[in-house]
């Protein structure tokens, strides 16, 4: 069953929190999880700020009935997709861009 919550992609690594759609909360015609980047990050960091460093969230799309996958451009590649698709269990997803989700060297470009 598919999983809603924000991830970090550090150091080769993808870090996440993910919550069934039963788990989360409405926001206009999403599902979102609650769990905020910077719990998430402060949970597993203790030095820097979590805007430097490449991130997303899955959130459930209510009305196409799919998972949207807000990613950093600087990550999107097949290999950090599969991930974030295995971790998330997804099976019906699309891909979208959203000034929210820029690490801070990606901000300075775009």
């Amino acid at each position: 069953m598919a999983k809603i919550g924000p991830f970090f992609f550090i150091q080769h690594k993808l870090i996440y929190n993910a919550c069934s759609l039963e788990e989360g909360r409405e926001q206009a015609d999403k599902l979102d999880n609650s769990y905020s980047h910077e719990s998430l990050y402060d949970d597993n960091y203790s030095t820097g700020d979590y805007i430097d460093y490449p991130r997303g969230r899955v959130v459930w799309d209510q009305t196409n009935t799919c998972a949207v996958i807000y990613i950093d451009r600087c990550i999107n590649n097949k290999s950090v997709l599969d991930e974030i698709i295995k971790a998330f269990d997804l099976s019906e997803y699309v891909v979208e861009y959203d000034i929210h989700y820029h690490c801070r060297e990606c901000l300075l470009f775009n």
